[in-house]
């Protein structure tokens, strides 16, 4: 049953999220640490505002909608994962764009 979800529309969409999430988390700790400003603190909420506080419950909704067939139910979840993966490609946009103003200004100019 689980393959089976995974295999589906809505399990690619999970998957999707969890990848969405991993690269917004790799490339912001990437750049913190780079830049000598990580700060474990926002490692962990970082994870209970992301994973915890949208991937999951998207995630939830996914498996109940699969296991229930209810088309609804998926439908919304597509459409927060949808804005989620909106918010986070924005994110990681960010990054490479502050990266290079950080990194501009750091270089000597005389």
């Amino acid at each position: 049953m689980l393959l089976d979800f995974l295999a589906s529309p809505a399990g690619l969409a999970l998957k999707g999220a969890l990848v969405a999430a991993f690269l917004d988390f790799a490339v912001g700790v990437f750049f913190a640490l780079r830049n000598g400003t990580l700060a474990l603190d926002a490692i962990a909420a970082f994870l209970r505002k992301h994973v915890l506080g949208r991937v999951a419950p998207l995630g939830l909704m996914l498996v109940v909608g699969y296991v229930t067939g209810d088309v609804t139910l998926n439908a919304f979840a597509a459409a927060g994962l949808v804005a989620y993966a909106t918010e986070t490609m924005a994110s990681v946009y960010a990054s490479f764009s502050e990266s290079k103003t950080v990194a501009s200004a750091t270089i000597p100019t005389e």
